[in-house]
């Protein structure tokens, strides 16, 4: 049978190892909210890209469009310019 010392070393033992463990579980919360914290921010940042991708595209697709009109305006004036 184990003496009285014996077991408040025991026990002094597990509490200290109940503590490393709990606070190893914190710090690998703590990075595990970090990095969820980077991957969010890195997909909005992803997505801000792609918006701004797209509306890049939009204004390029409109300012074709503008242009062939134009053209097709001066061309018609020409036309319309030789015929008279």
């Amino acid at each position: 049978m184990k003496s009285y010392s014996d077991l408040q070393e025991d026990l002094e033992q597990r509490r200290k190892e109940l503590q490393a463990k709990q606070k190893k579980q914190i710090e690998d919360r703590k990075k595990k909210a970090i990095s969820y914290r980077e991957v969010v921010s890195g997909n909005m940042e992803k997505e801000k890209k792609k918006q701004q991708k797209m509306r890049d595209q939009e204004a390029e697709r409109k300012q074709a469009i503008a242009a062939r009109e134009k053209m097709k305006d001066e061309l018609k004036r020409e036309l319309e310019s030789e015929k008279n």
